[in-house]
């Protein structure tokens, strides 16, 4: 049942968890104190001293009866007695996911005085009022303790921000599969290339089928697992768990998050790591996490053993739609971005939108960049279905999104499928790409996220187009306020643009030293031009590089 129940002792943080989740899911939210309130007449605290507490807890489970009457596809944030009461405890246990949500009583005590300053009488406690509130706090913990920890889910709240425990519920609902609805679509795509056929399953919610997908492709034993420290921190343990309810064996390896771990030091890291593990040849190994880790990955698989199966599972938008497809894996050098690697393709690319659920604002905002380039390259439609519908996309709506992630999907493969070595068509999927990356080069990957340096270097690449006679200053416009909406960079002020246009001879398009550039000839098709005027690259530079400059 999609029904998420929220336990804990006062002060948790279940109310305030329990909106966020519901509004990142779109589901409902229901209180039961606050239905209790409402069936009562009068807040919690008063009634439970009015009707005494034999009586209060009566209407605690009405309240809880009444929160399941609203159906699934809810959050519900229940009362801190309400497990109390074995009847309440089965009906968690039967209706719905129910996590715990752990705290100490002096961390709740704290939550309990600041909502008491806050609300006032509304909200009142008796059971720990007085000035031996905080022990009063800390019996009742330790007499409930048991009862909560029936939950088949632990959240600590301790040194943790509201932010990152909605983050674990979420990774729990998907974990129980509490996110993958009975009528949920399934895509599955296949790209046929030389040698290899890739498969893609896009499905919401699907993360606890990855184990399922796998012994699907005859994987019945160990399983390499590579991610990094912000994914891990998240799913590692959820998913060892779910690799161990299969009866597959999880290994698990984690690099630094960020762009200085694809180099060649974790390159030598995981394959020593592999050979001391005996890694066999038929074993898979999975890339769990954004771009850093499946081109990373890739260029282990690739390179171990001359080639091991590849699982990608991308965890960011930009990972779903663009990087885990197509195989092209590999490292930076100081010098320059992808400069070595290898085309490898994935077995499987098990992408579940509602993972980008989890991503902070920046890291889901940075992959628009990417779904952008492909809807001004490609398909007209799907660029002006971003202009229309952009409100839902930001609020990472469950249908539209995943709709957009298989339709990018589709598309980059189609290209690749022509294409595969990047010897001709698929150099149109780098527009933006060739002052993206030689900023990223010169800000050593440290200031510009991949696809907000795509999004400048759409901005640069759309100037030139202009410039050039190939596209409309209003097709210009079109994409600059797109981008804008979407919250993404169009200028980098400061930048050493002289800087910029060294790195850009490092670009895997330049050929005989002319730098080749993808550029639009209306919203919806490009093509690579190599005759492009320097003065016209430098003066379109210097403007986006310009400090105090105002781009309209």
């Amino acid at each position: 049942m999609q029904r998420i129940f929220l336990t804990g002792l006062s002060g948790a943080g279940k109310s305030t968890v329990g909106r966020r989740v519901a509004t990142l899911l779109n589901w409902d939210f229901v209180d039961t104190d606050e239905l209790l309130a409402q069936q009562a007449g009068m807040p919690v605290g008063r009634a439970l001293t009015t009707f005494g507490e034999e009586r209060f807890r009566q209407l605690e489970s009405e309240a809880l009866h009444a929160a399941l009457k609203r159906g699934e596809r809810v959050i519900i944030a229940t009362g801190g007695g309400i497990v109390i009461s074995a009847g309440n405890r089965a009906l968690l246990q039967e209706q719905g996911l129910t996590i715990y949500l752990q705290t100490d009583a002096e961390a709740a005590w704290q939550r309990v005085q600041e909502h008491l300053r806050v609300e006032g009488a509304q909200a009142e406690r008796p059971l720990v009022a007085g000035s031996d509130g905080q022990q009063r706090l800390r019996d009742l913990l330790n007499t409930r303790a048991a009862w909560y920890e029936q939950a088949p889910v632990h959240i600590s709240t301790a040194e943790q921000t509201p932010e990152q425990v909605v983050q674990q519920v979420i990774v729990s609902a998907l974990a129980s599969g509490q996110l993958l609805a009975d009528d949920s679509a399934r895509t599955s795509l296949n790209m046929r290339l030389t040698g290899a056929v890739s498969q893609a399953i896009i499905e919401w919610g699907s993360f606890c089928q990855l184990p399922a997908a796998l012994q699907a492709m005859n994987n019945h034993g160990r399983v390499f697992i590579v991610t990094d420290s912000s994914v891990g921190a998240l799913y590692a343990r959820a998913a060892r768990s779910l690799f161990l309810q299969a009866g597959l064996e999880p290994q698990l390896f984690t690099i630094p998050a960020g762009e200085g771990s694809k180099s060649f030091a974790s390159f030598q890291q995981i394959i020593d790591w592999l050979v001391e593990n005996h890694a066999e040849r038929s074993e898979p190994v999975v890339a769990l996490g954004g771009g850093v880790v499946g081109d990373l990955t890739g260029f282990v698989a690739a390179s171990y053993r001359r080639g091991v199966p590849l699982i990608q599972v991308p965890t960011t938008l930009l990972a779903q739609i663009d990087s885990s497809i197509g195989g092209k894996t590999g490292i930076n050098h100081p010098h320059a971005k992808n400069m070595i690697g290898a085309f490898y393709q994935a077995k499987l690319i098990f992408a579940d939108p509602a993972m980008l659920l989890t991503l902070p604002e920046r890291v889901y905002r940075e992959g628009w960049a990417e779904i952008v380039k492909t809807g001004v390259i490609l398909d007209a439609e799907l660029f002006a279905m971003l202009e229309e519908r952009l409100a839902d996309l930001q609020r990472r709506d469950e249908e539209l999104l995943t709709q957009v992630v298989a339709r990018c999907i589709r598309l980059k493969m189609d290209i690749v499928q022509s294409d595969e070595r990047d010897s001709g068509l698929r150099n149109i999927l780098n527009y933006g790409h060739t002052f993206g990356h030689a900023l990223e080069t010169i800000t050593e990957y440290g200031t510009w996220l991949h696809g907000e340096a795509v999004s400048i270097g759409m901005e640069v690449a759309g100037r030139i187009a202009v410039a050039q006679g190939l596209i409309s200053q209003d097709d210009l416009l079109r994409q600059r306020k797109l981008l804008q909406a979407i919250g993404l960079p169009i200028a980098c002020p400061g930048v050493d643009g002289a800087a910029a246009l060294v790195a850009m001879q490092n670009d895997k398009k330049v050929l005989a030293g002319r730098s080749r550039w993808i550029l639009p000839t209306r919203i919806g098709q490009a093509q690579m031009y190599s005759d492009v005027p320097l003065e016209v690259v430098q003066e379109t530079i210097a403007a986006v590089c310009q400090v105090g400059s105002v781009v309209r």
